[in-house]
């Protein structure tokens, strides 16, 4: 994934583009795989819309709550920044049951959940299937505009940095992969240093 296509309304958007997690992680110590694709794109004037899906049959689904720790359930990740001149990004993490985890900051440890920043909301929302499972992730521009405490703006950005993850740190087969690549010894995707530049283009 190189680019993100912008839109200028929802209903545009007829058929994603969807790009495939390849990067097997840490695969001798975890060597369980599922098959998950992404597809991003943008809407102007609007936000981000995040499309996941994987191969995963009954998935763990235990947590139900806002900012829970639902990547020790099958997880699919979004991880964003947006402004070169900021090394702050944002993490949505998003389970089955539709439940999700948001916050920003620089690093693992220095984290503010985005609940905490604005009343913008993301929208999310998740379906279970007898092959795996899907969720989809609208992320608003004035969410992204709060958390970061200055204007940002589909129209206006040249490009983001970015990763996509797919996760289950409890599941009876731990596994972990990613759109682009992760060089650490050990699971960590909070790594920015690892992120990849998606560029915007007008569709």
């Amino acid at each position: 994934m190189k680019n993100v296509y912008v839109f200028s309304s929802r209903s545009e958007i007829s058929e994603l583009e969807f790009s495939a997690l390849r990067c097997h992680l840490w695969r001798k110590e975890y060597p369980a795989f599922y098959e998950s694709r992404v597809a991003l794109c943008a809407v102007s004037g609007r936000g981000l819309y995040v499309c996941f899906k994987a191969e995963e049959p009954s998935p763990r689904a235990v947590f139900t709550e806002r900012d829970a720790p639902v990547y020790n359930d099958s997880c699919m990740e979004f991880f964003l920044q947006p402004f070169a001149d900021d090394d702050r990004y944002i993490n949505f993490e998003i389970n089955p049951n539709g439940a999700y985890l948001s916050a920003i900051g620089y690093d693992r440890a220095s984290r503010i959940f985005l609940r905490e920043i604005s009343e913008c909301e993301p929208k999310v929302s998740a379906r279970i299937s007898d092959s795996g499972w899907s969720a989809e992730l609208f992320v608003p521009e004035k969410l992204i505009s709060d958390a970061f405490g200055r204007n940002f703006s589909v129209d206006k950005t040249e490009y983001i940095r970015a990763n996509f993850y797919k996760c289950g740190d409890l599941t009876s087969s731990p596994h972990y992969s990613s759109l682009f690549s992760v060089d650490t010894p050990i699971p960590d995707y909070h790594r920015p240093e690892f992120f990849s530049r998606i560029f915007f283009k007008n569709k």
